[in-house]
């Protein structure tokens, strides 16, 4: 009997009996209430999503086990933790692509299955909201703002190409006026 590859990793197969795959992503916001007893929350943006995947490997194949625990420790060829493409449904449904193992990979021993049950998290590298950031930035390129003791304005890039600061300092000395004795 063939088994269905449920979730691979770089094509890879990870072959697990009853694998339950539970896709996880954090919300991070920050409580501004202080001793108040206010709900205000600062947004402090969308993380990376998470993989959370469970599964049992027989005992007779520790092949499959050692390759899994193989995989986990994997470096790419600067040093870092290897990225994997991920093939699952789940994983295609919230656009979740390239991963690296975090946290803890574990195996119990399950005596009464004759397997090993599998633990072990998957997150997101370059995630779709880091994506959504970046295209955000580079599409607003073309308009500044900056803070003035006037308050927030939008400033047209100059043909000077002048920094942040550099603008802020001309606007104060346009809005002194001319020096010296000139008028």
């Amino acid at each position: 009997m063939t088994q269905i590859i449920v979730l691979a990793l770089d094509g890879e197969a990870i072959l697990m009996k009853n694998i339950l795959v539970t896709p996880s992503m954090q919300i991070q916001d920050k409580d501004q209430s202080g001793q108040a007893s206010s709900t205000a929350n600062a947004e402090q943006g969308v993380k990376g999503k998470e993989l959370k995947v469970s599964g049992l490997i027989p005992f007779a194949d520790k092949a499959q086990l050692t390759r899994l625990f193989a995989l986990a420790e994997a470096k790419s060829a600067s040093g870092g933790m290897k990225r994997y493409r991920v093939a699952h449904e789940v994983a295609q449904a919230i656009k979740f692509r390239e991963a690296t193992f975090s946290g803890n990979v574990d195996a119990a021993p399950q005596t009464d299955r004759m397997a090993w049950l599998v633990n072990f998290t998957l997150k997101e590298y370059f995630s779709v909201a880091e994506r959504k950031a970046m295209q955000a930035a580079a599409a607003g390129g073309g308009k500044a703002t900056a803070q003035t003791a006037g308050g927030t304005g939008s400033a047209d890039e100059s043909p000077e190409k002048l920094s942040w600061f550099e603008g802020v300092l001309k606007k104060i000395d346009t809005a002194i006026g001319p020096t010296g004795g000139e008028q």
